[in-house]
């Protein structure tokens, strides 16, 4: 976080897009929350994601610690930093990775 990523920078301009958001619906509030909660979750957030961008990548967002459980996440290409905190801040999250056309993620803190 906070260096410039080439192959997301290539993808940006190879897309068009001059902004993306790495985000998850997963455990709200960072409270574990059942997978069957964290799937319903999932699929409203794409959907909610897919009324803004055709562009939208699955990934999976993993402790390296191994003491927080792996979540699903999405990078969706095109969402601007006030949507993309409002669609973040609408599935409980405490943050977002948002990322501009210079392509160096940051993150973004919703509480």
């Amino acid at each position: 976080m906070g260096h410039r990523s080439a192959r997301l920078a290539t993808l940006l301009q190879t897309t068009g897009n001059a902004c993306a958001v790495y985000i998850t619906a997963c455990n709200p509030e960072s409270r574990i929350t059942s997978l069957a909660a964290n799937q319903a979750a999932m699929a409203g957030l794409y959907e909610q994601l897919a009324r803004q961008s055709p562009f939208i990548y699955r990934g999976e967002s993993i402790d390296p610690s191994g003491k927080w459980p792996a979540e699903e996440s999405f990078l969706a290409l095109g969402i601007d930093l006030l949507v993309a905190k409002s669609i973040g801040s609408k599935f409980g999250q405490n943050a977002i990775v948002w990322m501009d056309s210079a392509a160096i993620p940051r993150l973004v803190l919703l509480r």
